[in-house]
């Protein structure tokens, strides 16, 4: 027994030296958190948010501030977290969801691996939708196979840039697609000056986030939603999965409704040290579940429905665990539509 408690009392010792160190590393510190995209957009009122009650929940309680880091549909982003970004735990970032997917579809100029990235967390998965503007002749994705549909796109592997070809390739859908745009804003912009008719792979969460009045209002026109999981707050939009003609498309339609789930990922750079990577986690988590977190959250008019940092590991070890020839047939379609290098 004796023997026990010594033991017992080294492993507590053990674990409250790490907690005073994690402690003493992040007091009087201040982290970035960097944000793949400008405002006005869901992606920078996440990082907004968080840097307004996460530090509280850090040991230390350093400062936080957010670094707009636009580029690439946040590609510019992604690539800093891999190579340049501290690894010390002074710095995270928040970025598309579809970066996340890039290198598996082995785009040239993704060079980062996200299962090596320090993940913390997301606030939600999200539903991807396809959004058309109400003048817009398409009134439905039956529609959008009949006519040319115009919508706009942020490039690179942005939802932007890869749904409307998955789209065509799988649904008979005919978009065209303007690339060009630097985010959400700029495109949402050019749905009101009518330069395009709307948008591919916005997600639900972020258009409410930052257009609540168009989802009220009816101002867009929502012709199809795409996710895991049917939105409740869509009743009566087709899911893309139910629409697949055939098993292969339906599977390659699947891969892209899992990256739904990653949402708006919250992840540091490869490499943090383990203490302050969990403490990170931890403090994210219980940002999630804060009272006056959740209230802000609610005004946003968002989802909070957190998974937490080794969740997000399991989830992105899932993705980059699909069958090479569904993957080989994304590349083949994106490659073709010129949505990738070849």
């Amino acid at each position: 027994m004796g023997r026990w408690k010594i033991a017992v009392l080294l492993i507590a010792c053990a674990v409250q030296a790490r907690a005073d160190g994690v402690r003493d590393f992040y007091a009087n510190k201040t982290i970035t958190i960097v944000v793949g995209m400008n405002p006005p957009d869901q992606h920078d009122n996440d990082g907004r948010l968080l840097a307004r009650f996460m530090g509280k929940y850090i040991p230390g309680h350093p400062a936080i501030i957010v670094q707009n880091m636009p580029g690439a549909g946040s590609m510019k982003a992604a690539q800093y977290m891999a190579t340049t970004a501290p690894r010390d735990g002074t710095t995270f970032g928040i970025v598309q969801r579809g970066m996340m997917m890039m290198p598996l579809l082995k785009y040239p100029e993704a060079n980062f691996d996200p299962t090596k990235y320090t993940w913390i967390g997301t606030r939600a998965g999200e539903t991807s939708i396809v959004v058309l503007w109400h003048s817009s002749p398409t009134n439905s994705i039956g529609d959008a196979t009949k006519r040319e549909t115009i919508v706009a796109s942020s490039g690179g592997g942005a939802d932007s840039n890869t749904m409307p070809f998955i789209y065509n390739a799988t649904l008979g859908t005919r978009f065209k697609v303007i690339i060009g745009y630097s985010g959400g804003g700029d495109m949402n912009l050019a749905m009101e000056r009518g330069e395009v008719e709307g948008r591919t792979g916005w997600s639900v969460g972020a258009m409410r986030g930052t257009k609540e009045d168009w989802f009220e209002n009816k101002t867009v026109k929502i012709i199809l939603q795409h996710a895991l999981r049917a939105n409740a707050a869509l009743p009566g939009v087709p899911m893309a999965q139910d629409l697949a003609k055939s098993e292969t498309d339906r599977q390659l339609l699947e891969l892209f409704a899992a990256r739904q789930e990653i949402g708006f990922p919250v992840f540091g750079p490869p490499g943090i040290p383990a203490d302050r990577a969990e403490a990170l986690r931890e403090a994210y988590m219980k940002t999630m579940n804060d009272p006056e977190y959740a209230a802000e959250v609610k005004k946003m008019s968002v989802d909070l429905d957190p998974l937490s940092g080794h969740q997000m590991q399991a989830l992105i070890d899932r993705i980059y665990a699909t069958p090479t020839d569904v993957v080989e047939r994304a590349r083949k379609i994106l490659m073709d539509a010129g949505a990738m290098p070849k």
